[in-house]
């Protein structure tokens, strides 16, 4: 499974069953929008993750939506800086489900084999 980036998203960004979310240190989304993510809602999200992380400037966003279960985000690059000679960036983490939205910030941290993970 990918959830190398956690996203999420941010991000990254939880998983909907919270043993999941517990495992991918991503508690704190239990109670958010993100709990009631598809699958693919969350396929979505990671893949709009990814695109955003590697390939945009700061101040630039992409917004993604699961037409099935009408859910969506929204995330935005606020900043990039260096931490111990790590790429990181800093993301506004929007998400939409159920009646129920909310927004994060969430730092994340390029790892060696180039793979983005959550830092807070």
């Amino acid at each position: 499974m990918h959830l190398r980036l956690s996203v999420l998203v941010l991000v990254f960004a939880s998983i909907a069953v919270p043993l999941t979310v517990h495992a991918s240190n991503m508690r704190f989304l239990e109670f958010s929008p993100s709990a009631f993510f598809t699958e693919k809602d969350w396929e979505l999200l990671r893949t709009a993750a990814r695109d955003l992380l590697d390939n945009h400037k700061d101040g630039e966003s992409m917004s993604w939506k699961n037409e099935e279960s009408g859910y969506n985000g929204k995330l935005t690059v606020l900043r990039t800086y260096e931490d111990f000679g790590t790429t990181c960036r800093r993301l506004r983490v929007f998400s939409d489900a159920i009646e129920v939205s909310a927004t994060r910030l969430v730092n994340m941290c390029k790892n060696k084999e180039g793979v983005w993970k959550i830092l807070n």
